[in-house]
Parts: structure tokens; C-alpha cells; sequence
């Protein structure tokens, strides 16, 4: 694995380095101060796999490079660093929007423990996440060991509610799928995404933008309405009560809040909609039981093959232990979606 890192900071490109460095196979190549010098460093140097980019830089910040590097390379992993601020959670979903895979939330410093420590965990998670990606893309995806897709499994039963769970490529995930949404639907939707708070009302605003599905950031009260997406916000647990939105901030479950589980669980044990519940790329485990009891209560329930996948986690815990659990590549989903929501 061949790593490039374009950030401002020498600090930061410093602690990178030596952090990606004593990961066995993975290479830091080249680490660059700015935008431009990344742009040439990739299109020099046909091996790197994974940039890591700072979104505020000199000459050209990361938003600019991505668009640049796009161009050209439509498959190198690009992991941006975000900061934890409302402008910062924009710029990130504006990333995503121009082609990057996935972000980190940047520590306010690396002189303290939690600065080394989120490079050292969240970061390399999500290096190590992306491997299996750049192994798909390096052998053709030709030797992919997992259950095959189709769409001719898929209940196209008209839905009222359509529930998705997503983490580790989720936004990348969701980006696809509501862009290529051409037509408004009848039913509603429910997506968890594992995102820090103001990340999921910036997620929210950026896909109502590419889809006719109204997508809002959910609110404590809402009403369930048709042709409307609800993401839960971030640090919030979100469940249904009848047709009203509820949000809570009760203990982690899987270590995350929100958590898919929860609110597939809140529709399992008292529900009249007629449902299909997708569990999208991500790490861990989230969304396993609450799939279940979905699936036990006559629930159709799918999961993100393999193949589309970043990381199968989360779809492969749900395809593990769901009994009957359908398969989609990514490419079919939107489709999925438009036909169960179309009644």
C-alpha cells in the first residue's frame, strides 16, 4: 500500500508518516505541503493507492485537488482530514460530494496523547478499511470470496418505509445511491450513518441536493412523511414511535450512537409499516440484531454485497446471522429503492 499525504502541517505529515510507516505493507511515498504538489505527485507516481488530505492548505486546498485529481485517477482512495467545526463538517460533505471515500475528524494538535492516538486508531482504521478496495481494483476484483448479488431476489412489494444502515464508505455509499435517484417516492426513508455531530445535518443538506427525495437531518417530533428521507443526527439515537420520530441519547450501543440496532429494534417490536431494511457498507457489527428481529417480524432485509463494499462488516454480520438475507451490489440499490417506493 503506497501513501501519499498532502497537508500544511509538518507536524502532522511527520506524525502520519511515522504512524503508516510501522504498519506492515504500507509505504508513505511522497508527503507534500499543499494541494498543487499533491495533484503532481499522484500524477507522476502511478503506484500510490491512498492519499491522505488535509482540506485547508496554501495554493490549493484539498477541495480543489480532489476535483483535480478526479480527472485523472478515478480510483486512488482519497481520506480527507476534517475539523470539527460547522465549516469544517461542510467542506467535508463537499469532499465526499467531489469524489473523496471517506474522512477523519483532525485532532486539535499532536503534541497530546489524543492527537497520536486518533492518527494512530481512526486513521489507520481507515487505511487498513480501504485495503480490500485497492486489492479489488489491483486484481479486477476477480477473486472476490463472497455471496452473489442479484436483483431478482428483491421483494418489490410497495414499501411505506424504507430503512438503510451504513458506517465505514457509507457516504460514498449514499452519495451513489441518491444521485441516481431520478424519480420522488411515495414511501419514507430512515438512514442511520455512523457520523459525528453537525457531519449528519451537512450529509443531509448536500444529498437533498442531488436527488427529488426531500432529505432532512431527523428532529425530535417529526412526522413521517412520503417522499422524505430522515438521517439521525450524530450523537443521537433515533427510534419510531407510530409515525413520530423520537430521539434520545441513551448509552452506545456497538460503541455508536446512533445505532442502527436501535432503531431497526424500535420497529421490530412495534410496528404497522410495511418495510425493507438495507445494511450498507461498514465496520463492526451494527445493525446484526436489529436485522434479525426485522427479518423474524416478515421484514425484507438486504445487504451491500461484498464486492461494492469498502468494508463488509457490517452487511457480512447482517448476511451471517439473517437467515434469507438478500444481496445488492451498489449499482442496483437505487433502483431497489425507486421500485419498492413507487406505488
Amino acid at each position: 500500500m503506497k501513501v501519499l499525504i498532502v497537508d500544511d502541517s509538518i507536524v502532522f505529515r511527520s506524525a502520519i508518516a511515522n504512524v503508516v510507516n510501522e504498519v506492515p505493507g504500507m509505504e508513505v511515498v511522497k508527503s507534500v505541503p499543499n494541494g498543487k504538489l499533491g495533484v503532481e505527485s499522484l500524477m507522476y507516481n502511478k503506484e500510490i493507492n491512498i492519499v491522505i488530505l488535509d482540506l485547508e492548505m496554501p495554493i490549493m486546498d484539498g477541495l480543489q485537488a480532489i476535483q483535480e485529481i478526479r480527472k485523472f485517477n478515478k480510483e486512488v482512495v482519497i481520506i480527507v482530514f476534517s475539523s470539527l467545526t460547522s465549516l469544517g463538517a461542510e467542506k467535508t460533505i463537499q469532499a465526499l460530494n467531489y469524489g473523496a471515500n471517506d474522512f477523519v475528524t483532525k485532532p486539535d494538535g499532536t503534541s497530546s496523547a489524543g492527537g497520536i492516538d486518533t492518527i494512530k486508531g481512526e486513521l489507520i482504521q481507515k487505511i487498513i478499511s480501504f485495503k480490500s478496495r485497492v486489492v479489488k481494483n489491483q486484481e479486477n476484483a476477480q477473486k472476490v470470496v463472497a455471496p452473489t448479488s442479484s436483483s431478482a431476489h428483491v421483494n418489490f412489494d410497495r414499501k411505506d418505509l424504507i430503512l438503510i444502515g451504513c458506517s465505514t464508505g457509507g457516504p460514498e455509499a449514499l452519495t451513489k445511491i441518491f444521485r441516481t435517484i431520478t424519480n420522488p417516492i411515495k414511501a419514507s426513508i430512515l438512514i442511520v450513518q455512523h457520523m459525528p455531530p453537525m457531519f449528519t445535518a451537512k450529509l443531509a443538506e448536500m444529498l437533498d441536493k442531488i436527488c427529488p427525495i426531500n432529505v432532512r437531518e431527523a428532529q425530535d417530533g417529526m412526522i413521517l412523511k412520503a417522499n422524505t428521507c430522515y438521517i439521525a443526527p450524530g450523537d443521537y439515537h433515533m427510534t419510531i414511535e407510530n409515525k413520530t420520530i423520537r430521539l434520545n441519547q441513551s448509552e452506545k450501543i456497538s460503541f455508536v450512537r446512533p445505532s442502527v440496532d436501535v432503531l431497526f429494534s424500535s420497529l421490530a417490536r412495534n410496528s404497522n409499516h410495511k418495510m425493507a431494511a438495507l445494511i450498507l457498507t461498514g465496520m463492526g457489527e451494527d445493525g446484526a440484531q436489529g436485522a434479525k428481529l426485522l427479518k423474524q417480524n416478515g421484514v425484507d432485509v438486504y445487504v451491500q454485497d461484498k464486492l461494492s463494499s469498502v468494508v463488509w462488516g457490517m452487511p457480512g454480520a447482517v448476511y451471517n446471522n439473517v437467515p434469507g438475507a438478500g444481496v445488492l451490489n451498489l449499482d442496483d440499490i437505487s433502483g431497489a429503492i425507486s421500485k419498492m417506493g413507487l406505488w
